[in-house]
């Protein structure tokens, strides 16, 4: 895996096994926490990744204060998954505030976060949004974040690489990596934090806060799926709207036999 100097969380999900036999193709999706600030060295190792498209599932406040980094031949694309319920599930300092006052609090509201990636009427046009934009990406690679690229990211990810025909037991997997990725993402927000006068306690407080990872988390979200929509399939379907034809395309775009 890559070492980027500026840019955290990130992992090619190439190399996953689908149940048909087939493979995730290498350098083709990307997730990582937000990509700005990026070194030239870390340019030209994205580039190496023929990197054609970024997607930002960020709010449009997130992407007016830290906007992504523009690279040359790069295209762009804002989709905004969370909306209305953005104003504190999308803000660290929140979790921070809601840690220091009702630790349990703070994994209710993730779940609840969860809960509503997978059925809002907002984040469901929003990933539909991102898998057509992959339908849509014939080559090279995409990059899709979220600010940490653990919760937003993380369920895009899970719901396309189990349209791909990967295990639960892979898609889990891959998501909790972010924990081993989180101390740098938390190293980051604690010096912003530090910025608006913090306390130490309140900045370790905000560290610990911010790096929680649950299976229990994206659990919820597939739970909240199934009772909505009756399933799976019914969810891709019936709720993102995407035909067995576009999943078709995903499988051809993504999926490659081992040799």
């Amino acid at each position: 895996m890559d070492n980027f100097a500026n840019l955290l969380n990130f992992r090619d999900l190439g190399g996953h096994k689908a149940a048909c036999g087939r493979v995730v193709r290498p350098r083709r999706l990307l997730r990582a926490a937000l990509p700005a600030g990026l070194s030239a060295e870390d340019v030209a190792k994205l580039r190496e990744y023929n990197l054609k498209y970024i997607v930002d599932f960020r709010t449009a406040e997130e992407v007016a204060t830290s906007p992504t980094d523009t690279i040359d031949g790069v295209a762009y694309t804002h989709i905004d998954i969370m909306g209305d319920n953005a104003a504190q599930a999308a803000n660290p300092f929140y979790w921070m505030e809601l840690f220091l006052k009702d630790p349990p609090a703070v994994v209710t509201g993730f779940t609840e976060t969860y809960r509503q990636f997978a059925t809002s009427p907002h984040s469901i046009v929003g990933y539909a949004a991102f898998l057509r934009s992959c339908v849509a990406a014939a080559e090279g690679a995409t990059l899709f974040h979220c600010t940490a690229g653990k919760d937003r990211t993380g369920f895009g990810a899970a719901i396309l690489l189990k349209i791909l025909g990967i295990s639960d037991e892979d898609i889990f997997a891959d998501y909790l990596k972010s924990q081993d990725y989180i101390a740098a993402v938390n190293d980051y927000y604690v010096e912003k934090a530090k910025k608006r006068g913090l306390s130490d306690t309140q900045l370790e407080q905000l560290g610990k806060t911010f790096g929680i990872m649950q299976t229990s988390y994206l659990q919820a979200a597939f739970d909240a799926l199934e009772k909505t929509f009756g399933g799976f399939t019914q969810y891709v379907n019936e709720g993102l709207g995407i035909t067995n034809e576009e999943i078709a395309i995903l499988q051809e775009h993504y999926l490659e036999h081992p040799f």
